[in-house]
């Protein structure tokens, strides 16, 4: 840019910025970059190719910073129709535990296998048949050949073996 364009946009800036500020403010009130606008509204004077072709830069510069605050407003009107939950990224949650989380949740699967092998084995089945894969009591009696309250009975005995055990490792 040569030094008497500079000037002459150095003049302008002085002589109109706080005019197309307040100009701004009053026909786009919700609108929270004013002096950006104003800004950009310059930055696109100073690279217009014939700038001194330009009749009425004041004109120029009102018309490109409404022209500006219009886009900007349609867009926000877009992202807002096309929005949704999964828009801001940081936000989302990853599906995967954190490395940390996943060692802990391995350490505590190791402890839950090593304190049902010291279940006797009917306790041992009756609560995986429970809990793992969700059968009912019923059921658990049929495959075990034990009686609906043996069932019930076992599954207890080996959920408060459990948590016996994770209270006493807690402590």
């Amino acid at each position: 840019m040569s030094l008497p364009q500079y000037s002459f946009l150095h003049s302008l800036f002085h002589q109109h910025a706080g005019e197309m500020a307040a100009f701004l403010k009053k026909r786009w009130p919700k609108e929270e970059d004013v002096a950006d606008i104003v800004q950009e509204s310059f930055l696109r004077l100073s690279n217009y190719p014939q700038s001194d072709s330009i009749h009425n830069p004041k004109a120029f510069l009102f018309q490109t910073a409404n022209n500006i605050a219009v886009d900007r407003h349609r867009r926000n009107k877009i992202r807002q129709r096309h929005s949704g939950p999964d828009d801001n990224l940081s936000e989302i949650i990853s599906p995967q535990p954190t490395p940390d989380c996943f060692w802990e949740m391995r350490e505590t699967l190791e402890q839950l296998y090593a304190l049902l092998d010291e279940l006797p084995e009917l306790q041992r089945h009756a609560f995986v048949l429970f809990r793992v894969e969700g059968l009912s009591h019923g059921e658990i009696s049929r495959r075990l050949g034990v009686s609906v309250s043996s069932s019930e009975r076992y599954v207890r005995a080996a959920m408060l073996h459990i948590s016996k055990r994770f209270s006493e490792d807690d402590d």
